[in-house]
């Protein structure tokens, strides 16, 4: 025997909490919950007051509800045992043999509803070819109707997979397997030539290929780079032929870097930073059915009992929601962080590289999933051959901008859980890095005697005899005043410790330090760079970072 869940209409009389028909709702969805929990006791209270935070008895949920209201969002009763796909009807047991069971559905049916829930229902089941338009579809329909046309075409003649399933799992059995581009390419040719039917629909190509799944949005955006790092060619600045700030060719010259031809004759550009755009992947993590309920984990299971299990636990989420209040009421916002650090990506190879990945991880997730790596978020691939340096705040511009719309303005996203639309924010938490890769990001050199970043001007150090290195002292100042080895002298320097630990900078005062370096050119031309004396001016800041252009 199987449940069905009951109808949900009655959550919208929240504000007639009396009548027959909520007071109704309400006992059917006491009946389903213990039903399909299997609870003989108690069951998470979903009413407004508790939350699905504290497990109660029948008696007094049916009591919260009715005096305190039910949730308006928690049209999911994923607490009280509503499962993915599960239809909706009046309370009732129906039994297995009348339900249809549709496994061999097409998976692939179910990505297309997540990436364009708007064209979902019939065009699912239509050609595209037959489907009557009065106006020609914008943009997304056209993806989506091409995706469409795809998924309808079989492989070859009475193939049992489509060409769209075949292109979405070879790629990824080449990433898998570490196939070379050629490799993969040479395989399409002996499946189409040798092996399968004639008149099969694959590809004669491995960038053919890529056209195809291109709607997917697996694709990124290649934006040209001065070689010296100084600028982007973007936005208006995507037709100038030289840099701005050193003067430097945008384009290869053939001779020097070893190209013997121009690619058909196209200009083959200095550098290329490959930049993923956030939003449609922030998207996806709504749109995907099994991965929308748990972009709330943080408020809806996570128990606040003080202990740190996950990022929402620490006192720098919590302070952020208690200045942003507006941002904090919307669970579904996402919190990321951000990650970038360089690696050899050639081994042991002597030819000297550094590519720096910029990695962003969404918190909302459990603390079990956020540190996956299949959900971490690519955002951006910045180009060796050497780091970027100071520099690395000229190719996190096109993230800050759209981590400031995203913040501003956001973007509209469907849930998949829910079945509804909703304005979709998001934040930028913290880095995550090593120290040097701190520098980097921050502004703040790591190096010399004043390295620490908290201790800032009254970093403690202390050059060895040697002159080569500098040794990092006063950790006392950290102790309580009474505490014994504040007066040993035996055992560390020779010297009694009476100072305070330094005091933490506010916001404000780090604004005031580097308000002079905004708008300093970053550039590793060195007759373009200019030399920060940090004598002169008693602090570590090379730069003033882009991450204070973010407004919170």
């Amino acid at each position: 025997m199987k449940i069905l869940a009951p109808n949900k209409q009655w959550m919208e009389l929240i504000t007639d909490r009396l009548a027959n028909a909520y007071i109704d709702g309400v006992e059917n969805f006491l009946d389903y919950a213990f039903t399909k929990l299997g609870e003989p006791m108690s069951i998470r209270c979903p009413c407004i007051k508790c939350g699905n935070a504290t497990s109660r008895t029948r008696v007094v949920v049916r009591s919260h509800l009715i005096v305190h209201g039910i949730i308006p969002s928690y049209t999911f009763w994923y607490h009280h045992g509503e499962m993915l796909g599960e239809a909706q009807s009046e309370f009732e047991f129906i039994d297995d043999n009348d339900i249809e069971e549709d496994d061999g559905k097409d998976e692939i049916h179910g990505l297309l509803r997540d990436l364009y829930p708007d064209f979902d229902g019939d065009n699912m089941n239509n050609s595209t070819g037959d489907v009557l338009r009065e106006e020609e579809p914008n943009a997304e329909a056209e993806r989506f109707y091409r995706l469409l046309k795809d998924l309808d075409l079989p492989l070859y003649e009475s193939a049992k997979v489509s060409k769209l399933s075949t292109l979405i799992k070879l790629p990824h059995l080449k990433s898998i397997g570490h196939w070379s581009n050629e490799s993969f390419t040479m395989l399409l040719k002996f499946l189409k030539d040798d092996l399968l039917l004639n008149g099969t629909n694959l590809p004669d190509s491995y960038y053919e290929a890529k056209k195809v799944i291109r709607d997917l949005g697996l694709s990124c955006k290649k934006i040209d780079a001065c070689k010296n790092d100084c600028m982007l060619y973007w936005k208006d600045d995507n037709c100038l032929q030289s840099c701005k700030v050193c003067g430097a060719s945008r384009w290869k010259d053939a001779k020097h870097s070893g190209e013997t031809k121009l690619k058909e004759g196209k200009k083959i550009p200095c550098k290329i930073l490959r930049y993923f755009p956030l939003k449609p992947r922030l998207q996806r993590l709504f749109m995907c059915s099994k991965t929308s309920p748990l972009m709330s984990w943080h408020h809806d299971k996570r128990v606040d009992d003080g202990i740190m299990r996950h990022p929402a636990d620490s006192m720098a989420w919590k302070k952020f929601d208690e200045i942003h209040p507006s941002f904090a009421a919307e669970p579904r916002n996402v919190r990321l962080g951000l990650a970038s650090d360089g690696f050899q990506p050639f081994g042991m190879s002597r030819t000297p590289y550094s590519i720096w990945p910029v990695v962003l991880v969404p918190y909302n997730f459990p603390p079990w999933l956020c540190m996956k790596q299949e959900n971490f978020i690519l955002s951006m691939l910045i180009p060796g051959p050497n780091g970027p340096g100071d520099a690395i705040d000229v190719y996190l511009q096109p993230l800050i901008e759209e981590l400031n719309e995203l913040w501003e303005t956001g973007v509209e996203t469907f849930n998949a859980s829910t079945r509804k639309n909703f304005k979709l924010h998001a934040s930028l938490l913290w880095t995550i890095n090593d120290f040097p890769a701190y520098a980097n990001l921050s502004g703040w050199s790591t190096k010399e005697k004043l390295a620490c970043p908290c201790c800032n001007k009254k970093t403690c150090s202390t050059r060895l005899k040697n002159g080569q290195k500098e040794c990092y002292m006063g950790q006392r100042r950290y102790l309580p005043l009474n505490h014994k080895w504040r007066n040993d002298k035996v055992s560390f320097d020779n010297t009694v410790e009476h100072r305070l630990p330094p005091e933490m900078l506010s916001g404000d005062d780090i604004l005031d330090q580097v308000a002079d370096l905004d708008g300093l050119p970053l550039t590793k031309d060195p007759r373009k760079k200019i030399k920060i004396s940090h004598k002169k001016r008693c602090d570590n800041w090379n730069k003033k970072s882009i991450f204070f252009d973010l407004p919170y």
